[in-house]
């Protein structure tokens, strides 16, 4: 009685593209589901089912090196039950496991338990965990062949055919066995798959704890992982926001405009990045990221869709292309046509596609916009359409941690006024040598010119930025949103010398606010640097770390850009 454990698996997620070679603990996803699967006594052949479409080639390309079977499927890549169908009419098995390619954490000793029942009871078609069990188990079907094709006959609409066993529950059509758990997985509920961004972080920080302790041919228990989770919060913090999607929901989409490069910044884009997953994740949107600017390969935190553009006549020509719900748009106004943009807008507006603008904008597209979301507590010109304050920055801080005895300086992307061709020289000689020091280069900044001193290190654009910070005792950094994820890190933190970065009265207010230092200009950046280390400032200092704390714990920009965007798209089925 031949079984086949059949793994579904494209590398064109809406929400995590490429999820599937995305490492664990330094092997990709799917390799270390293979591995589990390998460990089943009751498999016989394990197959990968994916598309012969292009996007895919690096899923046949690891299969080939693995040695693993790979059925290419050339109909619809929506047809996810006529691709697993022309698998099982390829092997003819008796009994079918099919599996989700991203649920890295299924159960080898439940998969064994469930065949072996339906094998004892030949005239049932599926099983299903009796009435009252719960379980953690997520990413598995199983059929003997008799039910997959009762099953594929009932699948008949587009819905049923990209989601397995959909059909049954419009319309049961197979004989279910009631079986008990393998063992009791019932003690917490919590999302094994991997479907966005945070259930990767959650994923691999699982991978990683588990093999720090056992051997690298091991497996991860999926017992373990329960009691990982029931002792800690931060853990199960890291993706049970994640919004499961239901197959019998039409989800909008979302386009999302910025610009990156070396006048403009890298402060767009990271927003972007982080606005794309928050939809994906908290309203389950499909998001497209729209960047005009020279791609970059080296920007690990990019996880969404995004299309490269060489200009914004391109990439708003795109946008048009397909009706979308939402259009966001993060553009600086000084560095795109208006008269281009005006005229997307307006098209898109008329279509019915909702407009929202994020941050700075002019007359005009706040005439056309349906809100303007502002992350930060300072806005000039606002009016009835937009929102901003303390409680609207959009980053996650990072949690109070003991810091070391370090400086960290950052000036943003592009390092766009210079401050590495003379602030290294004045920090060498102000800061005390107790204090290591550590430089930030943007993607698109110039090498600074860094003293030949032991202390110094400089890091390119790092992963871990948000880490780094809260780790320092001391953050140096130009305006923009790390000086506001230095504030909400616990950081004694120094503003640089804006110039024409920022209005003169949004820094009275933060000044008014006391939760940085401030330097104005660089004539006094020496004495501010010294004021860091005298005694007579340390009063000073207490206050900035007391007031950034109150102020750190009214940042929910997530929930409140997310009320926002189900407000304009009128979503139901959002829960926040």
């Amino acid at each position: 009685m031949k079984t086949i454990a059949i793994v579904g698996a494209r590398l064109n997620s809406s929400r995590l593209p490429g999820k599937h070679l995305l490492h664990l603990a330094g092997k990709p996803m799917i390799e270390r589901l293979w591995c589990r699967l390998t460990s089943s006594k009751e498999i016989d052949d394990i197959i990968l089912a994916t598309t012969a479409d292009d996007y895919n080639r690096p899923l046949v390309n690891w299969s080939q090196d693995q040695n693993v079977n790979c059925f290419t499927f050339e109909g619809d890549v929506n047809d996810l039950m006529g691709r697993l169908d022309a698998v099982i009419n390829t092997f003819q098995p008796q009994y079918i496991v099919y599996i989700c390619g991203d649920c890295p954490l299924v159960d080898p000793d439940f998969i064994d338990h469930a065949i072996k029942a339906l094998k004892r009871h030949p005239i049932k078609d599926s099983i299903i965990l009796a009435e009252g069990i719960m379980s953690i188990h997520e990413g598995m079907a199983f059929y003997s062949f008799t039910g997959w094709k009762k099953l594929f006959a009932a699948s008949q609409s587009d819905m049923s055919r990209e989601h397995v066993g959909y059909a049954d529950k419009l319309t049961p059509v197979l004989e279910k066995l009631s079986i008990t758990d393998s063992d009791d997985f019932s003690t917490i509920k919590h999302r094994i798959s991997v479907d966005t961004h945070a259930d990767y972080l959650f994923m691999e920080k699982v991978y990683q704890r588990w093999f720090q302790e056992h051997t690298s041919d091991s497996i991860v228990n999926l017992k373990w992982v329960q009691s990982q989770l029931l002792a800690d919060p931060e853990l199960r913090a890291l993706n049970n926001h994640v919004q499961q999607k239901r197959p019998d929901t039409h989800y909008k989409k979302a386009h999302i405009l910025c610009h990156v490069g070396k006048d403009i910044g890298m402060g767009h884009l990271k927003r972007s990045a982080f606005v794309a997953n928050l939809l994906q994740e908290h309203l389950s949107l499909g998001v497209t990221l729209h960047i005009v600017g020279d791609k970059r390969t080296d920007l690990p935190w990019l996880q969404s869709t995004a299309i490269w553009y060489k200009n914004e006549q391109s990439a708003l020509s795109k946008m048009l292309e397909n009706s979308t719900a939402l259009w966001i748009v993060d553009i600086h106004p000084h560095y795109i046509d208006k008269v281009l943009l005006n005229s997307a807008l307006t098209k898109a507006k008329s279509a019915n596609t909702k407009l929202l603008a994020i941050d700075k904008t002019d007359a005009d597209i706040n005439f056309l916009v349906d809100a303007i979301f502002v992350p930060a507590f300072f806005c000039l010109s606002a009016s009835d359409k937009t929102t901003y304050g303390w409680s609207h920055y959009l980053f996650t801080p990072q949690r109070i941690v003991p810091k070391e005895k370090r400086i960290l300086i950052t000036t943003g992307g592009s390092d766009a006024l210079q401050y590495g061709s003379w602030l290294p020289a004045i920090i060498e000689t102000q800061v005390p040598a107790t204090y290591k020091i550590t430089w930030v280069q943007g993607p698109y900044a110039d090498k600074p010119k860094l003293p030949n001193q032991e202390r110094w290190t400089q890091v390119i654009n790092p992963e871990n930025l948000s880490e780094l910070m809260a780790k320092s005792e001391i953050v140096i950094c130009c305006y923009g949103i790390s000086l506001f994820e230095a504030i909400a890190s616990g950081s004694l933190t120094l503003l640089l010398p804006t110039d024409s970065l920022c209005e003169p009265q949004e820094l009275d207010a933060l000044e008014k606010a006391e939760c940085c230092l401030i330097s104005r200009s660089r004539e006094t950046i020496t004495q501010d640097i010294q004021a860091l280390f005298t005694s007579e400032s340390q009063m000073f200092r207490e206050r900035c770390l007391n007031n950034a704390g109150q102020h750190s714990l009214e940042m929910e920009g997530e929930n409140k850009l997310c009320q926002l965007v189900s407000r304009l798209i009128e979503d139901t089925h959002v829960k926040l």
